[in-house]
């Protein structure tokens, strides 16, 4: 059993120190993480990370929104029925 699940063809471009690289995407809940050497680290708001020294440039493969909170998953509002449906009341 693992705490982070993988997004399938969701990758992010992270720098260290003008090196970049591509890595694989995660996420644990609400929050996004790229998957790193030793571990994983959080995405978070204006390009950060909780790696000191990595941040993030490009998320790839995946619907998201930037909030001040980090990255987000884009969440389809549930399509509202062009037609409600009355039930017919008989008297009795």
């Amino acid at each position: 059993m693992t705490m982070f699940s993988r997004i399938e063809g969701g990758h992010v471009l992270l720098t260290n120190r003008g090196v970049y690289q591509e890595a694989d995407l995660y996420r644990r809940g609400e929050e996004l993480f790229a998957s790193l050497k030793t571990g994983f680290g959080r995405l978070l708001a204006d390009d950060l990370t909780t790696v000191p020294g990595i941040r993030w440039k490009a998320i790839e493969g995946f619907p998201f929104v930037k909030t001040p909170f980090g990255p987000r998953e884009i969440i389809p509002e549930p399509a509202e029925q062009s037609q409600s449906r009355r039930r017919k009341l008989r008297a009795i």
